[in-house]
């Protein structure tokens, strides 16, 4: 989980609580709004990262405990001010801290609830930033049964943190009364290291989903459970392959985990968890294998599991898990949606899936709600089932209620005093209207005074100390609504004085950063110092996030600086604040020494240098760096070649010294692989005479004496020639498809090449080369192609009425939709040809073939048959008189082979035989036959 980019202002004054920076107004669905509801924690506001609301529930009371990043808890009546009920220790360095909070289902008796957070910690079984801790504590109450303190806390699952990211993110207390946790990989997120990938061991808590009962032991159903060890790893897993889990739920009814888990460059997704399942990680994201997942053996035979949706992780995306919508005061079309978010993009989606988890409704392209600060957790109401989530931004609980029509403003007022004068100026430029109406305003000073405008001034008599300023909010259709706040007109802010390091000096890894600050209040005197840090990290210029980093207290602050990858910068700011709330904050930047790391390729790809998914970039001085050079090209079709200097592993690993850095990589397409690995290829075709051509579809390249062709589904094949030369006159690939051959040798010194859609390419010297395609290139085939009585053909396909033909050396064959394609030779195709063709007889509905015993050759048509044979030659016989003749049983019969064609005689027409004749009468109608 990342902090989204906000300005940083240094030597900040306000004399407000810190709230949430300004931002757009929210968009959510028509007939939706925001109820904000303060937790007393506060949000990200001038360069201070607040108290880092993480999680809420709800007690049966439906009154709320919150959770800040840094230890606090908070409870929430459901009327009046949230009050603090514990301040836990806690390491909150980066993804960490206290991130988790669940209310146990026996909580009317046990007064029971979970944390899950980061504890510091050494000695065995720790790491390098403590430990990570789920924890069962008991709530103390007050004399009127509030919740008033936390005690007797119980460790239930406990590893080692080694790094400060991708912790414990998540719990739930299940209504059976097991707990349910989710963890990171905890892995260093600096190049790919071996860490990540006891995501997939199952003797690691690391990368899992964990089940486990309220003393730790694993629930019996786990997948790996071993009863003689119910606290072991493998006992407690559920489902593994995880590489930043953030947050889970459970699917209403069936109990089903669901999981939302940040991608590293590639996928974010929501998973519908099945125990037993890898869901990956770091072998995969999501459906895509990553960068890595050749590199490490341990990958060789990881299958992932599918999520129910991914979308592509862009920039800072990070997705927020959320939670299925089961309530009553929704339209129904919303009932068993799914709500989810994505935490740094401030936007939220909806969808829907059926039981066998299979998506139906996929999420909103423009999402249900943008602008919507950045969702951390989300949940339920209890009464109604609202949708609710927790904005680490402003550090409230926003929740999504349906009340179509005007809906009232959304009131904000900011200050700043000018004690020596007691004047206040008051601004509302960041109200908003849910329905996007604009607003007028009047102001309320507190001591009998009033004014109106976006911005307003007052000066305040001397004497009281302090006034509570109302600010009221008017749209168009009349909605009104309030906010207010106390201001302290003679209160002075306090005075705060920083000695930073010399701003023009770059700091290395390993280098001591080293600031001293005091601070003092004309009311209060000498006032404690805080200080804050955070990492600016830029993916581009508009494109910063931030990653929340160590607090120290006291007035030195000392600090090893251990950079970061790619363009970033850390910030540290020293804060004061007065007993009135008055903040002063100085920030000093603390900029890396940097040298660019650049990746100079044959193929665009997806490089990986560090963390970061580029092939340029800042890099500090004396980071260690992992250089990835993915298996593919970004198009999928080049495949790692090698280094330039000859290395062939993709994966180099190095400290960035004080210069910048130049690596050549080479990449191969399919082509490029043909074409070096065959020499008899590259002597036939000679040198390129031009660079690769295409896309992702077809490909080819220019030689001296031809042309390599490929697609992903013929592969690489090799054109030359006449042959060549015909395919490119008629269009080449864009019109004939592709080449699914080489060039092959055919009968007779000829050459012949085969294409998809059915197609060939026939050369013969004599004849050139021509196409042939469709039911008549497997009509061809079928009776011995170039090598058959037909040869070599003579024409590309041609038309005829109604049909299609293509003509050859000793033949041809036609076609229709009707009879299909048969081939005509020899006397038989002549004495056709000499009838007139297709619009005498008409088309072949058969081949030609033997008569019975051998004697001679028949061919039916459309509109008769053709008989020869060696004493008689090619004759037709047509209309009754063929059927006569058929009915005595053709050439069988006494008449034998026709030695005529049909011709007229007086009265009717008439055909000879060898052995007689038929005559028909053309005034009745009447066939007869004779016998010489």
């Amino acid at each position: 989980m990342l902090l989204p980019a906000l300005a940083v202002v240094a030597a900040t004054l306000t004399v407000l609580p810190a709230a949430a920076p300004a931002a757009a107004a929210p968009r959510l669905e028509d007939g939706f709004v925001l109820r904000d509801i303060e937790t007393g924690l506060a949000g990200i506001s001038g360069g201070k990262l607040g108290d880092g609301l993480t999680d809420f529930a709800y007690l049966p009371d439906e009154s709320i405990l919150v959770a800040g990043k840094y230890g606090k808890v908070m409870w929430l009546p459901r009327t009046g001010a949230p009050k603090q009920i514990a301040d836990i220790p806690t390491n909150g360095s980066g993804d960490l801290g206290l991130n988790g909070l669940a209310v146990a289902p026996d909580y009317a008796t046990s007064k029971a609830i979970y944390t899950a957070r980061a504890v510091n910690a050494t000695g065995t079984g720790t790491g390098a930033n403590g430990v990570l801790r789920v924890s069962r504590w008991t709530v103390t109450t007050d004399a009127a049964g509030n919740p008033a303190g936390l005690t007797n806390e119980q460790t239930v699952i406990q590893t080692f943190a080694d790094f400060y990211i991708h912790g414990l993110s998540g719990i739930v207390a299940a209504p059976d009364g097991t707990v349910w946790a989710s963890i990171g990989d905890n892995a260093n997120y600096v190049g790919v290291p071996r860490e990540a990938l006891r995501a997939i061991d199952p003797n690691d808590l690391h990368g899992k989903l964990i089940h486990v009962n309220p003393d730790g032991t694993g629930v019996p159903t786990n997948p790996y459970y071993d009863p003689a060890n119910p606290r072991s790893p493998r006992s407690q897993i559920f489902a593994s392959g995880f590489r930043s889990p953030f947050r889970i739920s459970l699917e209403p009814g069936t109990g089903r985990p669901l999981l939302g888990d940040v991608g590293n460059g590639a996928i974010e997704e929501i998973n519908i968890v099945a125990a037993g399942n890898n869901y990956g990680w770091p072998c995969w994201e999501g459906n895509v294998k990553t960068a890595w997942s050749n590199t490490y053996a341990e990958c060789a035979n990881v299958s992932s599991a599918q999520p129910v949706y991914s979308y592509p992780h862009v920039g800072g995306s990070s997705v927020t898990g959320g939670v299925v919508y089961t309530g009553h005061t929704y339209p129904d079309a919303y009932h068993g949606k799914y709500f989810f978010g994505d935490y740094a993009d401030r936007v939220m989606w909806t969808m829907k899936w059926d039981e066998r988890g299979e998506l139906t409704t996929a999420p909103e392209t423009g999402g249900f709600g943008g602008e919507i600060g950045a969702p951390v957790k989300f949940g339920t109401v209890p009464t109604g089932g609202d949708i609710i989530y927790a904005d680490i931004a402003s550090g409230k609980l926003r929740r999504i209620v349906y009340a179509p029509g005007n809906v009232p403003p959304d009131p904000v007022i900011r200050s700043t005093v000018d004690p020596a004068t007691r004047t206040v100026a008051f601004d509302a430029r960041e109200s908003t209207d849910p329905n996007g109406d604009p607003l007028t305003y009047t102001w309320d000073f507190g001591d009998g005074q009033t004014g109106t405008g976006e911005t307003a001034s007052h000066t305040y008599a001397a004497g009281q100390e302090s006034f509570e300023v109302t600010l009221t909010a008017r749209d168009p259709g009349g909605a009104t609504a309030t906010k207010s706040a106390t201001v302290h007109p003679s209160n002075h802010p306090p005075v705060l004085s920083l000695q930073a390091p010399d701003p023009d000096v770059t700091f290395e890894v390993g280098d001591q950063i080293a600031a001293d600050a005091t601070a003092t209040d004309a009311e209060d005197g000498e006032l404690a110092v805080g200080w804050e840090t955070q990492i600016v990290h830029c993916a581009a210029p508009a494109d910063c996030h931030l990653h929340p980093g160590a607090r120290q207290d006291g007035p030195r602050f000392r600090l090893t600086f251990d950079g970061h990858p790619g363009d970033s910068r850390l910030e540290v700011t020293a804060v004061a604040v007065d007993s009135k709330g008055a903040a002063t904050t100085s920030t000093f930047t603390v900029r890396p020494k940097q040298r660019r790391v650049t990746i100079n390729s044959t193929a665009a790809a997806d490089f990986t240098i560090g963390q970061e998914n580029l092939s340029s970039g800042l890099f500090t001085v004396g980071t260690p760096l992992t250089i990835i050079a993915p298996e593919r090209s970004l198009d999928g079709i080049a495949t790692f070649g090698q280094w330039a200097e000859g290395s062939t592993n993709r994966v180099r690993e190095v400290v960035l010294p004080d210069a910048d850095q130049v690596y050549e990589v080479l990449y191969a397409t399919p082509i490029d692989q043909r074409y070096d690995s065959d020499a008899a290829l590259r002597t036939a075709l000679g040198t390129p005479t031009d660079v690769e051509q295409g896309d992702t579809k077809v490909r080819w390249r220019n030689y001296q004496r031809g042309r390599l062709y490929w697609s992903p589904t013929t592969g690489v094949h090799v054109m030359a020639g006449a042959v060549l030369a015909k395919y490119l006159a008629m269009g080449g690939h864009v019109s004939l498809g592709l080449p699914t051959t080489d060039e092959l040798a055919g009968a007779g010194g000829g050459r012949y090449q085969l294409l998809d859609r059915n197609q060939g390419l026939y050369w013969l010297p004599a004849t050139g080369a021509h196409l042939v395609v469709g039911a008549i290139h497997t009509r061809y085939r079928a009776i011995g192609a170039e090598g058959s009585a037909l040869g070599y053909p003579t024409t590309d396909e041609g038309g005829a009425p109604a049909g299609r033909f293509n003509h050859f050396q000793r033949g041809s064959v036609y076609w229709t939709p009707k009879y299909g394609a048969w081939e005509l030779f020899g006397a038989i195709l002549g004495r056709w040809n000499a009838l007139g063709g297709a619009t005498g007889l008409g088309f072949p509905t058969g081949g030609e073939t033997s008569t019975q015993g051998n004697t001679g050759r028949y061919q039916h048509f459309e509109r008769g048959t053709v008989l020869w044979s060696g004493a008689t030659g090619a004759w037709e016989v047509l209309g009754a008189i063929r059927t006569r003749y058929f009915a005595l049983g053709w050439e069988r019969s006494y008449l034998g082979f026709p030695k005529s064609g049909e011709y007229g005689v007086t009265g009717g027409r008439r055909s000879d035989f060898q052995g007689g004749y038929i005559f028909y009468e053309s005034a009745t109608g009447r066939v007869t036959d004779r016998p010489y």
